[in-house]
């Protein structure tokens, strides 16, 4: 409570995912997140869906996430 924003996501890493390899293989289909940082780096990663992203590119890459989880 009251450090939400309306233009990133803040993604637990839960499922210890390798950021590095998540990165680059998003960074391949053109896409990109960020690392948590201070103390949430490795532990969370940064999605942002601010300005001009639409719809369908979130879904793009939801799913490009959900295949390198495949």
């Amino acid at each position: 409570e009251g450090y939400r924003s309306q233009t990133v996501t803040c993604v637990e890493n839960t499922l210890d995912v390798d950021y590095p390899a998540l990165s680059r293989f998003l960074k391949s289909r053109g896409l990109a997140i960020s690392n948590g940082y201070g103390d949430l780096k490795g532990r969370t990663f940064r999605v942002a869906h601010m300005g001009d992203v639409t719809d369908g590119e979130m879904r793009d890459a939801l799913d490009a996430m959900s295949e390198f989880l495949a």
